[in-house]
């Protein structure tokens, strides 16, 4: 009897120990030389605006920023949405050249739509043209965890990271925090050296509520309390870890009188019968079928002609400081509306907050990059930099060798290092 109890005991035990939020990629360790390497934790807080420390005060962040290594704002990539700048974080590339271009768009030569909200073209690799830094770690022996990081539930480049999570948009602030603990707790074998991290919180108060809400100053004040509990928690590991702290893109309040219909009811019907139109707000890209009625540069003109607050643009000749042209995936022609303009076929409900627009207007779009750790400088801030510098950073910090193009340069962020 005594023995059966014993085998039930252990047969709970291992299921116990199995039945983990995240998934676990089989048979990695790290090799003994990254085994002495540092430690990262990247925490993304996605539409926490540039100046959003300043305005809002948050006790723990202010402190952080005060005390650790900052820039003055970080520079986000266009078009400034969530899904393009993470992989521009992860990726040191611009939208362009690592694929996702949109939080939704077309791409004719797979002849599939990507959107946020498509869990099967999210999770299918042949989107991702670039290699983000958890791949960049794998392939080196040096283990990698993402805690809802876009774009890190796909096998790209055949490569997932040691520990990932499906995402769960209202998955609790303590259970998140209790992962990155529990990861950071493992054997030096199989802990992550780096490790990210994402909140959303700020975001969604931004879009419903708009940047300079109540709701917005309460989101930002429960991130706070989480990653300051988390910091805590893991100051008590002893672990040499260094964190790092981004955002995304910046957030800018909707005018509802500031609004351009792009076409007529007529011009409207024409588009509709030869092209998928893909956007609103912003940016509006158009996409021709195979047999459109009405040419791509035709349609532009005329769309052109009538345009007030925003111009349209072939793909290949988009202002060429936003790096936004030469892929396949970028409509064959763009809108791109004007700084605080909204621009769409029809109007529709609009958000009180908004990013998408150029990172060049005015710096409602910028970010945030504050760092703290063994690594990083006390009390240092510098200018502006592109958040396609943060790839090379990363890297120079793991120790790892970056043997892909990009397009960050290491000489921008590496004056944040002691």
């Amino acid at each position: 009897m005594k023995y059966i109890v014993y085998i039930a005991i252990l047969t709970f035990l291992a299921s116990c120990s199995t039945n983990k939020p995240y998934h676990i990629t089989e048979n990695r360790e790290n090799s003994k030389l990254q085994e002495a390497k540092p430690y990262i934790l990247l925490i993304s807080l996605d539409g926490y605006r540039w100046d959003y420390t300043k305005k809002y005060q948050p006790k723990f962040l202010s402190h952080f920023k005060k005390t650790g290594a900052s820039v003055k704002s970080l520079r986000p990539s266009f078009p400034t949405k969530t899904f393009p700048n993470h992989l521009s974080l992860a990726t040191g590339r611009y939208p362009m050249k690592h694929g996702i271009v949109g939080n939704s768009f077309y791409a004719p030569t797979m002849r599939e739509d990507y959107s946020l909200k498509n869990k099967k073209a999210v999770t299918d690799p042949r989107f991702y043209t670039a290699k983000p830094i958890w791949v960049l770690a794998e392939e080196q022996s040096l283990l990698s965890a993402t805690y809802f990081w876009p774009g890190s539930e796909a096998k790209i480049d055949g490569v997932l990271p040691s520990y990932y999570l499906t995402y769960k948009h209202d998955t609790p602030h303590d259970e998140r925090i209790n992962t990155i603990l529990e990861w950071f707790k493992l054997p030096p074998k199989k802990r992550p050296h780096l490790a990210t991290l994402y909140f959303s919180d700020v975001d969604s108060a931004g879009h419903k509520y708009g940047p300079d809400s109540k709701e917005v100053k309460l989101a930002i004040e429960k991130v706070d309390q989480s990653i300051e509990k988390l910091s805590n928690e893991l100051e008590k590991l002893k672990l040499p870890i260094n964190i790092i702290i981004v955002s995304d893109h910046g957030m800018a309040k909707v005018d509802p009188a500031k609004f351009e219909i792009i076409a007529d009811n007529e011009l409207k019907e024409e588009i509709e019968l030869s092209y998928k139109v893909v956007g609103s707000g912003p940016l509006v890209q158009f996409y021709k079928n195979d047999q459109p009625q009405i040419s791509p540069s035709s349609l532009l003109e005329r769309i052109n002609e009538k345009a007030e607050h925003f111009k349209c643009y072939s793909k290949n000749k988009t202002p060429k400081k936003l790096n936004f042209r030469g892929s396949d995936r970028i409509g064959d022609f763009a809108c791109i509306a004007n700084k605080d303009w909204s621009i769409g076929l029809s109007k529709g409900h609009l958000p009180k907050g908004n990013h998408g627009w150029s990172q060049f207007d005015g710096m409602d779009m910028h970010a945030i990059l504050y760092a703290k750790g063994p690594l990083f400088k006390n009390s240092f801030e510098q200018e502006t930099i592109n958040n396609i510098d943060l790839f090379p950073l990363l890297a120079k910090t793991l120790g790892l060798k970056v043997d892909v193009e990009i397009d960050g340069d290491l000489k921008n962020s590496i004056k944040l290092l002691k």
